[in-house]
């Protein structure tokens, strides 16, 4: 493994934007950071299924912009979205609660290694060699907050990682992102709160890149229709929640998102394509 490298404030590669934070830290740096805006996308680790998939969409539609995804290589939302970035090609980065050169949870090893493959980066404030401690994280995301023009909350629970990151984001003037949910589902609960004072709901991922356009600038590159397994003959609801292996909920709030999209549309009974 290459040798981290320490970035303080007066370095060429150290985050713009950190120094918003009153103990705006020194990082360890594997990989390396581009210039291009950083959109942070994060979430619980106990999300759904649908939360995964917007989370991989979400991903690969802010790389096809151009621009970076940060997250946190936690499980659930966090993966998804680095795992989204890496399919689309994109430039990620990790900030992790432990050294850079101990991936934690060590299921995430391959996104790990993929994110320094593709030229990624991978950063902490802590030494290497640093153990994951529980203690660790919540100032981790003060960072994520930091270093990236725009927050993204995909599910959060009432409390947790996603909504320390997300109060953080706003008390230094980032624009917080977030997707509504169902109003009794677990995963949700933290993002309907969020959206009750005062962030900004996004309904999809072509939405997204419109608004976060509205923040960072227009895309630098031509940006892709989010994918998704849509059947090309046209299905019912139960057949959709079939073939999606999903609960009929998510079946139903992924169909809402995708005809908001243009992506699908009704027809009687039937879901097609748009």
């Amino acid at each position: 493994m290459t040798t981290p490298v320490l970035i303080g404030a007066q370095t060429t590669e150290y985050p713009e934007g950190l120094d918003d934070l009153e103990d705006s830290p020194d990082l360890y740096l594997l990989g390396s950071l581009r210039t291009s805006p950083r959109i942070a996308v994060v979430g619980t680790r106990r999300c759904t299924r649908y939360g995964i998939d917007l989370a991989e969409r979400f991903g690969r539609v802010i790389s096809g912009a151009g621009w970076t995804v940060v997250s946190g290589l936690a499980r659930g939302i966090d993966a998804a979205a680095h795992r989204g970035c890496l399919a689309a090609r994109g430039h990620a980065v990790a900030v992790l609660g432990s050294g850079v050169d101990v991936c934690y949870p060590t299921e995430n090893q391959t996104i790990y290694d993929g994110i320094l493959e593709s030229s990624g980066a991978i950063v902490s404030e802590y030494p290497p060699g640093t153990p994951p401690d529980r203690w660790r994280f919540p100032a981790r995301n003060r960072i994520i907050a930091a270093m990236s023009a725009a927050v993204v909350i995909v599910e959060a629970a009432r409390t947790g990682g996603a909504l320390i990151t997300a109060r953080l984001a706003a008390e230094i003037g980032r624009p917080v992102f977030v997707v509504p949910g169902d109003i009794d589902r677990p995963a949700s609960e933290g993002c309907n709160m969020l959206i009750r004072d005062g962030a900004h709901p996004v309904l999809g991922a072509n939405d997204l890149v419109e608004e976060l356009g509205l923040v960072v600038g227009p895309p630098e590159k031509g940006v892709p229709r989010a994918s998704v397994d849509i059947p090309q003959s046209g299905l019912t609801v139960d057949e959709l929640t079939e073939h999606w292996s999903l609960p009929v909920s998510d079946t139903l709030a992924r169909v809402g998102r995708l005809e908001i999209e243009g992506l699908i549309r009704r027809s009687g009974d039937r879901v097609i394509p748009g």
